[in-house]
């Protein structure tokens, strides 16, 4: 008689030793990093933020709220905090493990946002060529129309994972089961933008470290799948203590990474290549 296997839930699976002692490292390298940050002696977190993402886009149309400048441009803020916000409603909802894009009607919504927000762009980029545009480019308008996108972002990479590495992958699952949940994640947005215009430090300065957090953990997830398939975890997780390994690599490669770009881009402003930074 075939023996049935209960489902996994991801998390109730006890961890192995060795999982354990790598789930210590990630969060004790995460600990320590938000501490660094924070602590920095002589700069304000603003400018730490500001200047560890310095490669990531060109820093223009920066939002200020409650006198804090959010490290990235709106429009990439936008994307990394709906990205995250996206995925909490994915969780939030039971569906962490989907194996499948939303029902086809959502999923063409979800491409229509992005596309806004290409088109916003290339707008704002014949603005800035001087050229005539369709509209005037807006501060807020790159803001939305990122968090459009960043919903989109968000359940690529959920889906690429799920798909990659989880053995107990709802394949049948969309990771959005209906309106229902775009609702919920265009409130969650809705409830960020009302944050910001808020023009409070008490909300801003979460919001800064939280744009940081989804630019430097979306390339971590990113760079933890090739180690992944190297340490022979395709299609073998069922719980999130096996990811800790993987996941320590790739947040190491995803600093590095970032670092590298703010210098090289830093050492371009000194000699006089682009032009120099609006330093918070």
């Amino acid at each position: 008689m075939k023996r049935m296997e209960m489902p996994h839930s991801g998390w109730d699976d006890a961890a192995t030793p060795a999982e354990g002692r790598w789930s210590a490292v990630l969060l004790g390298l995460v600990a320590g990093l938000l501490l660094g940050a924070s602590l920095m002696p002589g700069v304000s977190l603003e400018r730490t933020l500001y200047l560890a993402l310095h490669g990531v886009c060109a820093q223009t149309h920066n939002l200020i709220s409650g006198g804090i400048q959010l490290p990235l441009c709106a429009r990439d803020s936008g994307m990394y905090l709906s990205e995250l916000v996206t995925l909490g409603v994915v969780a939030a909802r039971g569906r962490w493990r989907a194996g499948r894009l939303p029902p086809l009607p959502i999923s063409l919504v979800i491409v229509g946002l992005f596309l806004l927000m290409v088109a916003d762009g290339l707008n704002s980029t014949v603005a800035e060529l001087g050229m005539a545009t369709a509209y005037a480019p807006r501060t807020d308008l790159r803001l939305l129309t990122g968090m459009g996108a960043g919903i989109g972002l968000a359940l690529a990479v959920l889906l690429v994972l799920n798909t990659a590495l989880r053995r107990d992958v709802e394949a049948t699952v969309g990771s959005l089961g209906g309106w229902r949940d775009l609702g919920l994640v265009l409130a969650v947005n809705a409830g960020i933008v009302i944050a910001l215009a808020a023009d409070s430090p008490l909300l801003s300065i979460p919001l800064a470290l939280l744009v940081t957090v989804g630019v430097v953990g979306n390339l971590a997830v990113v760079m933890l799948l090739f180690p992944s398939l190297v340490l022979g975890l395709r299609g073998r997780v069922t719980r999130m203590s096996q990811l800790a390994h993987p996941a320590v690599i790739g947040l190491v490669l995803a600093l590095t990474f970032v670092l590298a770009l703010a210098r090289y881009r830093i050492w371009m402003e000194l000699g006089g290549y682009l032009p120099l930074p609006m330093v918070p």
